[in-house]
């Protein structure tokens, strides 16, 4: 009698429970590509990108593949890098299709410019919307939606760009989870001792800070107890007495003039 050999043979259903192989890149090498390309100091080449959009295009397509799912087997660090690229890659988008712009507030609609470009809904990633599935995403729903809330870090004030003269510049490289510690840490220590955006004055005592110190001073206080005390823990030693003493802090005028490189 021939004794047929057994077969080892899956369940379908064991099959569909196996994890799939990510694929996706936590370098996001296209768009460090990119910013190297465009980035030049604090502005960004928008015009170059507008005649050339296939590799912006192309990682955004990367962007709007992951899934919920996918997203949430990822680390915290992953998730926080991915986010930030999200904002400033979409508001590079942005203005490049609706190139030559003085400011980006210029896409701002509705009576008056009620509608803020802010809230319009263009980000093709409505699985991932902070209320449900429901919308595409704003860049809005980005910032207050998922990177203030979720990851609670007031560095990203300093991450992320608004494509206007007053934003902290773009990074010329992706934020990725392997250095996103050190990247946070860089950009607002740049931010802080910017003198375009920041400016400690002795002679009359007084701090003038960005306006982005106020506006989201909630999340500094967080953080350090006071703004002040956030912009002393990033400025260098020789400044930090000044910061925490200055009798009076005034903040700059925001700027919303486009971040163009002058041709």
């Amino acid at each position: 009698m021939r004794v047929l050999p057994t077969l080892l043979v899956l369940s379908p259903l064991l099959l569909s429970a196996a994890p799939a192989q990510s694929t996706f890149d936590h370098d996001h090498t296209a768009w460090t590509e990119i910013l190297q390309a465009n980035v030049q100091g604090d502005a960004f080449d928008y015009a170059a990108v507008q005649k050339a959009p296939q590799k912006l295009n192309a990682y955004l397509e990367t962007l709007q593949a992951v899934t919920p799912r996918e997203l949430g087997g990822w680390t915290k660090e992953e998730r926080y890098a991915f986010w930030i690229n999200v904002y400033n890659a979409y508001t590079i988008k942005k203005v490049v299709d609706n190139y030559p712009l003085d400011s980006i507030k210029d896409l701002n609609t509705g009576l008056f410019g009620a509608k803020s470009v802010f809230n319009k809904e263009f980000i093709p990633m409505s699985a991932h919307h902070p209320e449900g599935d429901k919308d595409e995403l704003s860049l809005n729903d980005v910032e207050h939606g998922i990177l203030r809330p979720k990851f609670k870090d007031a560095r990203v004030h300093a991450a992320i760009n608004c494509a206007s003269y007053s934003c902290p510049p773009l990074l010329n490289e992706a934020f990725t989870a392997k250095k996103l510690d050190e990247q946070l840490d860089k950009q607002m220590k740049a931010f802080v001792v910017d003198t375009k955006r920041n400016q400690l004055n002795r002679e009359k005592n007084r701090l003038y800070l960005s306006e982005i110190f106020d506006w989201f001073d909630d999340d500094f206080e967080r953080d350090a107890g006071t703004v002040r005390e956030y912009v002393a823990r990033f400025a260098p030693e020789k400044d930090r007495e000044f910061i925490r003493n200055a009798k009076r802090i005034k903040y700059i005028d925001y700027d919303w003039s486009l971040n163009d490189v002058k041709k």
